[in-house]
């Protein structure tokens, strides 16, 4: 059951990791263009207990479209990582890392997609994912 929550311990709220992540984090694409992601893989402290794993915050800048296209983008950028974040936590927790990830849209905007659906994220958001597994279990 608390496989697929989504608690506010996973979501990144400090500025400064939220920039530290932003700058200094490798950055990828999506093979359509539609997302990036930026992310950073630390070691986990061993004397200190961790039950998350992941941190995570989703950015789309207002150039992008109106503020309810926006947030239903981020809506469903939370839905796909919420029903997906286990491909993840799986290697993390084996390799004792700890994982920061921002997803924020590319070359999505209002104009060329104005109804944004699940399914047209889901396969690009899963992709972004494997390539971060791959990064994690080097």
């Amino acid at each position: 059951m608390h496989r697929f929550n989504f608690p506010k311990s996973e979501r990144i709220k400090s500025k400064k990791i939220f920039e530290r992540t932003l700058l200094f984090g490798k950055k990828i694409t999506s093979k359509s263009q539609k997302l990036k992601c930026s992310f950073i893989i630390e070691k986990l402290n061993p004397e200190t207990q961790h039950n998350n794993f992941i941190q995570i915050a989703f950015a789309v800048s207002r150039k992008s479209g109106k503020a309810h296209w926006r947030n239903r983008l981020k809506r469903i950028l939370r839905e796909i990582y919420r029903l997906n974040k286990h491909s993840l936590i799986e290697p993390l927790s084996s390799n004792s890392k700890k994982l920061f990830i921002i997803l924020s849209a590319f070359k999505l905007n209002q104009k060329v997609n104005p109804r944004i659906k699940y399914h047209d994220l889901e396969k690009d958001v899963l992709e972004l994912f494997e390539t971060i597994k791959r990064e994690i279990e080097k």
